[in-house]
């Protein structure tokens, strides 16, 4: 698949490479390795391979490969169409706008050691009870978006519309498989795309001399998820960035609610409501100290409400998980990050968990 990405670079003539590797060894304060899961135990790898090709001056060409736990994927195939600032199209496989965090979800690219709760994958403690969180990134998809930027003196305003095939699922297990989601990518299972939206209103050049770059952001997302089409799933989010000197104030708040069958056979609790609602939230602070270090400090949270399943892990109706995250990061050269983060889980449900991520990031 990389051979087939340096090919694909080698007949295009302006073509930008880049790339990360991360390596990755958690380690559970406690005997209750259970909790990890498989994707959480021992030395873990995740690399990405990303190759952007300018095709004339006015279309581009963006493909990218990853391997992690999932093996080999396609995370990004697509063009883009430029058009002007204000109107741009691009079509294929690509990251599906939603919320701040989806364009730096690789580990080179954020200061922490695990994702937000809210989009974490793989490094979710319980994740099997739960059903990961709300909305699991890297989140590829097939379709079409429409963007653009309308710039003024102060504030500049950016959205993104977009049709694409959407989650997958069933109605047996009544919630979203990201497993199908992720392994049959090139079929849509009930021919009802996804719709949905971005919006952000950003402040690039404020008049004060430390703070000079503010950003609010608000998403939605509506699908249908299984076979027949007959439940849907929303999204909800907002999220805020600013930089006060440097220091990175991050924020975000989001929802989702999935719909479930109308078949009191399948749950432990009585139907009031006929979906299942999660909601997460992250806040982190992050910044250099000189030019060798970096810190950073979050907290995020996760919640589920509704019913569960007859034989489920979970049994709750109302569940939640609240993580306290500190870490630091060390720079011995250009290219090379080491990451060492701390994280205390806090579950509604589950005895409470202490974590240290270690982390060695290379990026070219």
């Amino acid at each position: 698949m990389i051979g087939a990405l340096l090919v694909f670079a080698g007949l295009l003539g302006d073509v930008n490479v880049a790339g990360s590797v991360y390596l990755h060894h958690p380690t559970l304060f406690s005997d209750r390795v259970e909790v990890q899961g498989a994707t959480l135990r021992g030395l873990n790898a995740e690399a990405s391979f990303k190759v952007v090709a300018d095709v004339t001056d006015r279309v581009s060409a963006s493909a990218k490969v990853c391997y992690g736990c999932h093996d080999f994927t396609a995370d990004m195939a697509y063009v883009d169409w430029y058009v002007e600032d204000r109107f741009n199209m691009r079509f294929g496989r690509f990251p599906v706008p939603f919320g701040e965090f989806y364009l730096r979800h690789d580990a080179a690219n954020h200061r922490s050691a695990t994702k937000p709760l809210p989009y974490e994958m793989g490094r979710m403690l319980r994740r099997g009870e739960y059903n990961l969180g709300v909305l699991p990134e890297p989140y590829p998809d097939n379709g079409v978006e429409l963007y653009g930027t309308f710039r003024g003196e102060l504030a500049e305003l950016a959205y993104n519309v977009y049709a694409v095939s959407g989650f997958k699922g069933d109605a047996v297990t009544a919630d979203l498989d990201f497993v199908r989601s992720r392994d049959v990518y090139y079929a849509d299972n009930n021919r009802t795309p996804a719709t949905g939206g971005r919006l952000t209103l950003a402040f690039p050049n404020l008049p004060v001399a430390l703070w000079r770059w503010l950003a609010i952001g608000a998403s939605f997302m509506y699908g249908r998820y299984d076979d027949e089409g007959d439940l849907a799933y929303w999204l909800a989010g907002i999220d805020f960035y600013t930089r006060i000197d440097q220091v990175n104030v991050r924020g975000e708040v989001m929802m989702r609610r999935t719909a479930i069958p109308d078949a009191p056979e399948q749950f432990r609790q009585r139907l009031r409501d006929l979906f299942v609602q999660r909601e997460g939230f992250y806040g982190q602070l992050d910044g250099p100290i000189g030019r060798a270090l970096e810190w950073l400090v979050r907290v995020d949270g996760f919640r589920r409400a509704g019913p569960t399943l007859i034989g489920a892990p979970l049994d709750d109706p109302d569940s939640g998980v609240l993580r306290g995250t500190a870490g630091l990061n060390i720079i011995p050269t250009g290219g090379v990050k080491l990451k060492l983060n701390y994280e205390y889980w806090r579950f509604s449900d589950f005895p409470i968990e202490h974590m240290l991520h270690t982390g060695l990031v290379g990026t070219f």
